[in-house]
């Protein structure tokens, strides 16, 4: 007689299955680091049945890399469990974007975001290309004279409120000093991206766009791309602009479509 076929055989998942399989055994193993093979080693399986999930899972925020190719469980899924806050859902949203952008030009990109009056590194997506250039997460940087932060001070009104938002954040400015910048903050109010010298090296070339809320009313974060300037690629700032309109828009339509940020719309 034959036995009768469960749910779960009825409905499986096979590669749910696996991804569960991966987090549940890193979960088991709290601070232990573990490689690609240690983990198919564990879940019974091999290294190539778990590779597109590992890739997946690590995109998506649950498990890191760490030196040495070794791999982490992330706070992620007890975050998951809790009320997140609205900076901390627009990073969650953001990072498989980020890491999309990070492939399609082969450089690094950074969300920041601005926190305790401070602005920093929220989300980082590295890159393989040969001159990709990487800020790790909880960097904290200046607002005045980064593209980064003339995203930030072209949501508010006139050059007086962003004089008064860099003396909140402990960046005095005297207004004359500060003139010039707010030229460049115009520019992103009205064309939505900022190309800026990098303040302490003229050969890094940091191209921002802002994240606004619905309506425009305010901006939440800055997603950057710190590029290496070179004559010998003339077009590639206009393709990274590009790209990174695409992605700042898909990550903006998403903040909209889930209400995130509404309390301050």
């Amino acid at each position: 007689m034959t036995e009768p076929i469960s749910r779960l055989q009825k409905y499986s998942a096979p590669a749910l299955e696996k991804g569960l399989d991966i987090l549940e055994l890193l979960s088991l193993r709290p601070g232990v680091a573990l490689t690609h093979a240690d983990i198919a080693k564990g879940i019974g399986r091999s290294k190539n049945e778990i590779f597109r999930m590992m890739v997946v899972l690590e995109e998506r925020g649950y498990i890191r890399r760490g030196e040495g190719d070794v791999f982490f469980l992330t706070p992620k899924l007890g975050e998951l469990g809790g009320v997140r806050n609205p900076t901390g859902q627009m990073i969650d949203i953001a990072r498989p974007l980020m890491a999309q952008l990070s492939q399609k030009i082969e450089q690094s990109n950074h969300l920041w975001v601005i926190e305790d009056s401070k602005m920093r590194v929220g989300a980082a997506a590295s890159a393989a290309g040969s001159y990709s250039l990487a800020l790790s997460e909880g960097v904290q940087a200046p607002v005045f004279g980064s593209s980064a932060g003339a995203c930030f001070l072209a949501g508010l009104p006139d050059a007086d409120a962003r004089l008064q938002k860099l003396a909140t954040m402990d960046e005095f400015v005297a207004a004359g000093a500060y003139a010039p910048f707010d030229q460049d903050v115009e520019d992103c109010a009205r064309m939505d991206v900022c190309v800026l010298s990098h303040a302490e090296n003229a050969g890094i070339v940091e191209v921002s766009a802002p994240l606004w809320t619905k309506g425009r009313t305010k901006v939440v974060g800055a997603l950057s791309v710190p590029m290496i300037r070179s004559g010998d690629r003339p077009n590639e700032i206009g393709a990274v602009v590009a790209a990174l309109k695409e992605t700042t828009e898909a990550i903006r339509a998403k903040l909209v479509l889930l209400a995130v940020f509404e309390e301050v719309i």
